[in-house]
C-alpha cells in the first residue's frame, strides 16, 4: 500500500482543525482540491465529516462506511455512519452501526443517545429505556442519559418513574444551561402528577437560571391557575401585557379569567389600553359577540370596515354579529360578497348557509355547505349544517349523513382492572375530578353553562383514575371504529382507520340548573360523553333530566321533532358519535352534580 502523501498528510491535519473550531467553509476550501485525487482514503473520514455537517447524508454516508472498512476500529467512525444513515431516514442502518459503535466502546455515550432518540422517534419506548439504562450503566455519572431515559418515561405516561432519573441528573452538574433544562423538564413531569405546587418551584427555579426561556411565564400562570391562585394569575397577566399589550394570546387569556371570576368592571379594558391595531380590535369584537353584546360589537366592525372597507375578516365578523342580532338576510348578502373572493375559508360558507337557513331557504343553504366541502370535505360545520338544510326539505339523506340511531352508539363499560364494580369506581373518580375542577364559572367560548370544565389534556397528565378510565374507553372505541361499515361515500365512514389518537379529553362538572347548548365539535371526528357521577332525577325518562340529546341544532330553525335522539345519562356509559352531530343537554334540574369525561378522536 503507498503511503500518503505528506501534502495529503498536512492538508487532512489542516481540515479537522477548521472543523473542530467550527469553520466549516474553511475546512471544505482544505479538501476540495483532493476530490478527485486518487488514493485520498486518508481524507475519506473528514470529508464525510465535512458532509455531515453540510447535510450532505446521501454523500456523508458512504465515505463513513468506507472510513469503517478503512479502520474498523474506529468507533466514532461507526457513530458517524450511523448518524449519516439516520439522516437518510434509513433508521434500521443506523441503529445497527450505533450498536456496533456500542460494541466498540461501550464507555462512548454518543451512540446511546443517538439510539435511544431514533427509538423514541420509532415508537420504541420500552428499547429506548433499555438503551439509556445501559448508557447509565457504563456511564453512571453521564446527565445526558438521566435527561433522555426521564424523557422516554414520561412519553410512555410513566412521569412518577421519570422524576428520578432527573433527581440523578442534578447531582451531576453544575452548569446553569443544564440545570435549567433539568428544573425544566421537571416541572412537566410534576405538573403531569398534579404535584402543581412542586412544578412551580422547579418553574421558578428554571426561571432564576434561564430567564430568556421561552414560553416560562404561560407556564406559571398554568401552575398557579391549577392551584387557585387567580389573583397571582392575573398580575402576571397584567406584567407580561405591559411588557408586550399587542399579544392576541395574553389579552384573551386574560380577559377569559376576569371573565370567569365575574371582574367585570376590568374585562375587556386591556383592549382599550392596547394599540388599537386591526388585530387587537377583530379580537376585542369577536368576545363581545360571544358575550351577545352585539351593539359594542357593531361599532367596532364599523370602525374597522371604515379603515378598509374589503377587511373580509371583519366583514366575516359583522355578518356574524348581525345573525346575532337576527339581521339574517343582511348577513346572508355580506357572506356571499366575502366568500366570492380568493381564498374564501370554509368558516365563511358555513356562515352563509346558517343565515340561508334562518331566512328559510335551505337549497342555498345546501349550496353553500357543499361549496365549503369541497375546499374541506371534512369540515364537520358544513356537515352539520347541510344535515339541517336536508331535514328542513324533508330529505332522507339527514338521518344517513347523521346517523341518529346507527352511528350515535351507546356502550356500558366493564369496571377498570383493580375494581370490582363501576359505582365503586366512579365514586373515586368523581371525587378526585371534583379536585380538578377550578373554582370559577363556565368559559365563555364553550357550551356549558352552570358548571366548569378541567383545563388542559385529561388524558396523558398522570391521572391515574382516568387513565384506567381510558384504557376501557379505548377498547370500546377501537370496537365502535372496527364495527363501522365501509362506505367510501359517507364523509364520516370513509375517515375509518384501523388507529385513533386523542387531540382533546376534558371533564365537566354540571351544577343544578346547568345544561351543554347545542352544539357540535369542529376539530374532532369521533367525540363522546362518558358518566362518571349522575343526580338520582335524571332517572325520570319522561322528564329526561340532564339527558344528552341529538339533532337540535344552535340556530332557532321551525324544525319538525328537533330532538332526534336522547340518551339516559347513568355512570359509566359511554356515548360515541359523529363530531359533525348536533347535541346538547336537558336542562339540569337537581341538588348535586353531574360529573363527564369527553374528548375528541381523529383517525391516525
Amino acid at each position: 500500500m503507498t503511503a500518503p502523501s505528506p501534502d495529503i498528510g498536512r492538508s487532512a491535519a489542516l481540515g479537522w482543525q477548521h472543523l473542530q473550531a467550527g469553520n466549516l467553509a474553511a475546512a471544505d476550501d482544505v479538501v476540495r482540491p483532493w476530490l478527485t485525487h486518487e488514493g485520498n482514503d486518508l481524507l475519506v473520514p473528514l470529508i464525510g465529516a465535512i458532509r455531515l455537517q453540510q447535510g450532505r447524508f446521501a454523500e456523508a454516508a458512504p465515505l463513513f462506511e468506507r472510513a469503517r472498512a478503512l479502520h474498523p476500529g474506529q468507533v466514532r467512525f461507526a457513530f458517524l455512519h450511523g448518524t449519516a444513515l439516520a439522516g437518510l431516514q434509513q433508521q434500521e442502518q443506523a441503529i445497527a452501526a450505533w450498536q456496533a459503535a456500542i460494541k466498540l466502546d461501550p464507555n462512548f455515550a454518543d451512540p446511546y443517545l443517538a439510539l435511544g432518540r431514533v427509538q423514541r422517534k420509532l415508537g420504541q419506548l420500552p428499547d429506548a429505556q433499555n438503551t439509556y439504562r445501559k448508557l447509565l450503566r457504563a456511564l453512571p455519572n453521564n446527565v445526558d442519559g438521566y435527561i433522555a431515559l426521564s424523557s422516554a418515561l414520561a412519553e410512555a405516561g410513566q412521569f412518577a418513574s421519570a422524576e428520578a432519573p432527573l433527581r440523578r441528573a442534578l447531582q451531576h452538574t453544575q452548569d446553569a444551561k443544564v440545570l435549567a433544562a433539568i428544573h425544566n423538564n421537571l416541572a412537566i413531569v410534576l405538573s403531569s402528577q398534579s404535584r402543581h405546587a412542586e412544578a412551580l418551584e422547579s418553574l421558578d427555579r428554571t426561571q432564576s437560571l434561564a430567564p430568556d426561556l421561552p414560553s416560562l411565564d404561560q407556564r406559571r400562570i398554568d401552575r398557579l391557575h391549577q392551584l387557585g391562585r387567580y389573583d397571582d394569575c392575573l398580575d402576571l397577566y397584567r406584567k407580561l401585557l405591559d411588557r408586550d399589550p399587542t399579544d392576541l394570546q395574553l389579552h384573551q387569556a386574560y380577559n377569559s379569567l376576569l371573565y370567569r371570576l365575574g371582574r367585570k368592571d376590568e374585562y375587556l379594558a386591556s383592549y382599550d389600553r392596547a394599540p388599537q391595531t386591526r388585530e387587537i380590535l377583530l379580537s376585542k369584537a369577536r368576545l363581545l359577540s360571544l358575550e351577545k353584546r352585539a351593539a359594542d360589537a357593531e361599532e367596532i366592525y364599523n370602525r374597522l370596515l371604515t379603515r378598509d372597507p374589503l377587511d373580509t375578516a371583519a366583514m366575516a365578523g359583522w355578518a356574524g354579529n348581525l345573525m346575532t342580532l337576527g339581521r339574517h338576510q343582511e348577513a346572508l348578502a355580506i357572506f356571499e360578497t366575502v366568500i366570492n373572493r380568493r381564498g374564501a375559508s370554509p368558516d365563511f360558507f358555513s356562515g352563509g348557509a346558517g343565515a340561508a337557513l334562518m331566512i328559510g331557504d335551505p337549497d342555498k343553504a345546501e349550496q353553500l355547505c357543499h361549496a365549503g366541502l369541497r375546499i374541506d370535505p371534512f369540515d364537520q360545520t358544513c356537515l352539520a349544517l347541510l344535515g339541517l338544510a336536508w331535514r328542513m326539505k324533508e330529505d332522507e339523506r339527514d338521518e344517513g349523513l347523521n346517523g341518529y340511531g346507527s352511528l350515535v352508539r351507546v356502550f356500558d363499560l366493564k369496571p377498570p382492572e383493580g375494581f370490582s364494580s363501576m359505582e365503586s369506581f366512579n365514586a373515586e373518580l368523581g371525587a378526585y375530578l371534583d379536585k380538578l375542577h377550578p373554582r370559577t364559572d363556565a368559559y365563555l367560548e364553550q357550551s356549558l353553562l352552570g358548571g366548569t370544565q378541567t383545563e388542559g389534556m385529561l388524558f396523558g397528565a398522570g391521572h391515574a383514575l382516568v387513565e384506567k378510565l381510558r384504557a376501557r374507553i379505548e377498547e370500546a372505541l377501537a370496537y365502535y371504529i372496527a364495527d363501522l361499515p365501509t362506505n367510501d361515500h359517507h364523509p364520516f365512514l370513509v375517515r375509518r382507520a384501523k388507529g385513533f389518537r386523542f387531540i382533546g379529553a376534558w371533564s365537566c362538572l354540571m351544577r343544578g340548573q346547568g345544561r351543554h347548548v347545542n352544539h357540535l365539535h369542529p376539530e374532532g371526528w369521533i367525540s363522546s360523553a362518558y358518566y362518571v357521577t349522575v343526580p338520582e332525577v335524571t332517572k325520570d325518562a319522561e322528564a329526561k333530566n340532564g339527558w344528552i340529546k341529538f339533532g337540535e341544532p344552535s340556530l332557532d330553525l321551525a324544525l319538525k321533532d328537533p330532538i332526534r335522539r336522547a340518551v339516559q345519562p347513568v355512570p359509566g356509559r359511554l356515548v360515541l358519535f359523529p363530531s359533525y352531530v348536533w347535541h346538547g343537554t336537558v336542562p339540569l334540574q337537581a341538588s348535586s352534580a353531574r360529573t363527564t369525561i369527553a374528548f375528541d378522536a381523529v383517525p391516525r
